[in-house]
């Protein structure tokens, strides 16, 4: 169990700046724009990871059906990140081949979900809904208008 905390303590000092980045990103644009999402905060679009965060969570407090309606991959995503730090905090492993191969996998299935989400739900089923007073709305007179065109 030392182990595993020496190596995870040895992570975080070494990625201290992105962390701290990450976390002043993260209360900015939530105090901003209240979203995350670079893509969303620009265009209102939705991502294709969009929905994953609430999914994950539904995963792990049991509710399977609202995890797989939410976000049908969530359950992929969460075994990577497991095999991941299994390997890393746990055994003391790099990344294997096998292991990016996957993840190369899940991005590109994540890829083609996106496409399809964006074709059958969106503008008007979340996850995959318009996020109105984005960047692109703000700056571009009739963005609004043109991408519920598009959508329909």
């Amino acid at each position: 169990m030392r182990q595993i905390w020496e190596r995870l303590e040895r992570d975080l000092r070494a990625y201290r700046y992105a962390v701290a980045g990450l976390v002043v990103y993260f209360a900015v644009t939530r105090l901003v724009f209240g979203a995350f999402c670079p893509m969303v905060i620009m265009t209102g679009l939705p991502c294709p990871g969009c929905g994953l965060n609430r999914a994950v969570w539904f995963l792990l407090t049991g509710q399977f059906a609202r995890s797989f309606s939410m976000h049908p991959l969530a359950i992929c995503w969460l075994t990577l990140l497991i095999w991941f730090a299994g390997n890393r905090y746990v055994a003391g492993k790099r990344m294997s081949g096998g292991m990016l191969l996957a993840l190369a996998g899940v991005c590109a299935a994540t890829l083609c979900l996106y496409g399809y989400r964006m074709v059958t739900l969106f503008p008007h089923r979340p996850p995959m809904s318009y996020t109105g007073r984005n960047l692109s709305e703000r700056l571009i007179p009739g963005y609004r208008a043109w991408i519920l065109t598009l959508a329909r």
